[in-house]
C-alpha cells in the first residue's frame, strides 16, 4: 500500500497511525445491507485520498484495537446505522467526549461504537476527531449484496468521507459541536456489529 492511495488491504494490527487520517468501513458482506462499510472502504481505495489516508475493511471494531488510534490526526468509521430513518439516508455524527466519568456502560463484552470511542477519548487514547458515516440499512438477514436503496447511497457516503478527510483540524471542535447527536440514533450501531 502507498500513502497516497489504498489499494491493498493494510494489515490493521501491524500498521502505525501516527499522524495519519484513518478510515474504516466496517460492517459484514455477509448480513445484506450491513456489508455498506465495506463496500464504503472497497470504494474509497479505488481514490486518490492523498499522503497519510489509511483505509481499512474491519468485520467488528474491537476495544483492543483502539490504542492504535492513539497517534491517528483523524478517524473516521462507515457503518451501517439504525436511527429509524429512511433506508439509505446517510448521516454523519461527530464523536465527542460525554460528560463526566464513564459509568453506566454495558458489559464490555457488548459496547456500541460510540461506548468504544467514549472510553477511548476517557482513557486519553484517542485525542483525534472521530467522524461516523452512518447509512441506514433496510435488510440485514444473511446473504450477499446490499438492498437497492442501500446500495445507492454508498456514492454519497465515500464523498462524505472524502470531504471528512479535507477538513482542517481547527475546525474539527466546531464541526463536533454542530453534527454531535447522542440519541439513540447515533449510538445504535450498525445492524449486528459494532
Amino acid at each position: 500500500m502507498t500513502e497516497e492511495t489504498a489499494e491493498q488491504d493494510p494489515d490493521i494490527l501491524g500498521a502505525s497511525f501516527e499522524g495519519k487520517r484513518v478510515v474504516i468501513g466496517l460492517g459484514n458482506p455477509f448480513m445484506k445491507d450491513d456489508g455498506v462499510g465495506i463496500l464504503a472502504a472497497k470504494e474509497l481505495r479505488h481514490r486518490d485520498l492523498g499522503v497519510g489516508v489509511l483505509v481499512y475493511e474491519y468485520q467488528t471494531l474491537e476495544l483492543s484495537l483502539l490504542w492504535q488510534f492513539r497517534g491517528a490526526s483523524r478517524v473516521i468509521v462507515v457503518d451501517a446505522l439504525r436511527s429509524g430513518v429512511t433506508p439509505g439516508t446517510v448521516s454523519m455524527f461527530a464523536i465527542t467526549p460525554r460528560e463526566g466519568p464513564v459509568l453506566d456502560l454495558p458489559s464490555l463484552h457488548a459496547l456500541q461504537l460510540y461506548d468504544m470511542f467514549d472510553l477511548a477519548n476517557q482513557a486519553g487514547m484517542l485525542p483525534c476527531p472521530v467522524t461516523i458515516v452512518g447509512v441506514e440499512p433496510k435488510d440485514c438477514s444473511l446473504g450477499e449484496g446490499l438492498t437497492d436503496d442501500v446500495a445507492a447511497a454508498v456514492p454519497k457516503a465515500v464523498e462524505l468521507v472524502i470531504e471528512g478527510l479535507r477538513l482542517p483540524q481547527q475546525s474539527d471542535e466546531a464541526e463536533g459541536e454542530a453534527a454531535t447527536r447522542k440519541s439513540a440514533a447515533s449510538t445504535e450501531g450498525g445492524c449486528l456489529h459494532s
